[in-house]
């Protein structure tokens, strides 16, 4: 029996360690990915992009660039808004004040204005202008705009931070 001389063992385990380990990461990341997609199913197609109700147009020669602020911004719809604090929510356009406890309530400010909103879904949108702390809040109040097949986006607001919808918009108007 002859012997090949040049013959070289090679031991790939080493190699195989590293490919199960980048295996196992992968499926982590895939099984995650699952899961949340499994938890929020309906994912929102409109964007919350604040469009003339709240923002002003610099004037013309100030030197500021002009145009829409931001250019992805629903242009089919007219948004809506509902300003969510961690005890009340604010409803615009009116600027009507609704306390939490009053959810509880049939026939309340907050559902007669998504039936308003319902019948006008093609046109219009709601936009929740989330407060800190205000989670909750927001989330039972986006699920109710869910259940009526309305379009929703939300945006974070600082705490402080003032919504002057009638006094911009008016000046949206008057520019057009």
């Amino acid at each position: 029996m002859a012997r090949k001389k040049n013959q070289v063992k090679q031991d790939l385990s080493s190699f195989m360690a590293i490919l199960i380990m980048t295996i196992g990461a992968l499926v982590v990341l895939l099984v995650s990915n699952t899961v949340i997609i499994m938890v929020n199913p309906e994912n929102t197609a409109i964007t919350s992009i604040i469009t003339s109700s709240l923002w002003v147009p610099p004037p013309i020669g100030d030197g500021s660039e002009g145009g829409t602020p931001f250019p992805r911004g629903n242009m089919m719809k007219e948004p809506l808004y509902i300003d969510v604090h961690p005890d009340r929510i604010i409803l615009y356009p009116g600027a009507e004040v609704l306390p939490v406890r009053e959810l509880e309530r049939r026939d309340n400010a907050l559902e007669r204005f998504l039936e308003r909103l319902h019948e006008n879904r093609h046109e219009e949108y709601v936009v929740l202008l989330v407060r800190p702390r205000a989670a909750l809040v927001s989330r039972r109040i986006a699920k109710a705009v869910r259940d009526r097949d309305i379009d929703l986006g939300a945006e974070l607001f600082e705490d402080g931070r003032a919504v002057d919808y009638e006094a911009r918009r008016a000046a949206a108007m008057e520019r057009l």
